[in-house]
């Protein structure tokens, strides 16, 4: 899934994200729609865990997602 595709289904990558990272705001997920990126960030703050586990908790999520 590319960028153009999520802003196309993104009520749905919406609920994947809250099904994922329960602990986001609506207006946390809704921050993530142009900048996905950012999740690894806001992942590591709000779950208190290192960076490193935060990156790869975001790559599984963009993996098992297809989202490139």
């Amino acid at each position: 899934m590319t960028t153009e595709n999520i802003d196309k289904g993104w009520t749905e990558m919406k609920g994947k994200i809250k099904t994922k990272w329960n602990k986001f705001s609506d207006t946390d997920i809704d921050g993530f729609k142009d900048k996905m990126h950012l999740i690894s960030e806001k992942v590591q703050k709000v779950y208190s865990i290192s960076k490193e586990k935060a990156e790869d908790e975001y790559k599984d999520f963009k993996k098992s997602n297809d989202i490139k």
